[in-house]
């Protein structure tokens, strides 16, 4: 257990308790039409490329 495993599940509990969406629950709602269901899928893919980002960035910063 590291401080990636605890903070990850912490924005993931968190996101989840917020908007009331698990990720994988999420996908299949989208079905439904809401457009609460579409901004949470915006946020969650925005975040996950804003969390790809910044792991790049910290491993290229890490290799020079």
């Amino acid at each position: 257990i590291d401080a990636r495993l605890v903070g990850g599940a912490a924005v993931f509990g968190v996101g989840w308790g917020v908007t009331g969406f698990c990720p994988g629950g999420a996908v299949p709602a989208l079905g439904l039409g809401y457009a609460e269901t579409f901004l949470f899928m915006a946020a969650m893919i925005g975040g996950i490329v804003a969390a790809r980002a910044l792991q790049a960035s910290v491993l290229k910063v890490r290799s020079v």
